[in-house]
């Protein structure tokens, strides 16, 4: 009588080494895809950024002041169509913001610079761009 019989299977040893392989290979990979998604957004807010930066200038030679707006709806109506973030509004991932710094303040004010900034939305994206243009 031939009591070896042939197994159908895998051992126990042999999964738990598979899942352990795994479970390094999920350790690194995570991060490392979670820092690539953040970088990725971080570069879709400077694009945005530059994008809002030369429509301010093409605003700018047109009505001689900048588009100014606390987020990002009042910053698309104010620049009159000319700006409006790459990303739909239920996927965006950062709130815009432009400030307009007056050089001097006698009537008419100077308007000489503005500072838009990119702030990450929820915890989606934990970081904020910055940019500031001169219009001379």
């Amino acid at each position: 009588m031939n009591l070896k019989t042939k197994s159908k299977g895998f051992t126990l040893i042999e999964l738990m080494i598979t899942v352990g392989i795994i479970g390094v290979i999920a350790a690194i990979a995570v991060p490392a895809y979670t820092g690539y998604i953040e970088t990725g957004r971080k570069v879709e807010g400077q694009n945005n950024l530059e994008v809002l930066k030369a429509s301010q200038a093409e605003f700018y030679a047109e009505n001689n002041t900048f588009f100014v707006g606390a987020n990002t709806a009042a910053l698309i109506t104010s620049s009159g169509g000319l700006w409006a973030p790459s990303e739909a509004d239920a996927d965006r991932q950062f709130e815009y913001k432009v400030v307009i710094n007056a050089a001097t303040a006698g009537p008419p004010a100077t308007l000489e610079t503005f500072t838009a900034t990119a702030t990450g939305r929820g915890n989606k994206v934990p970081t904020t761009v910055v940019i500031t243009y001169k219009s001379n």
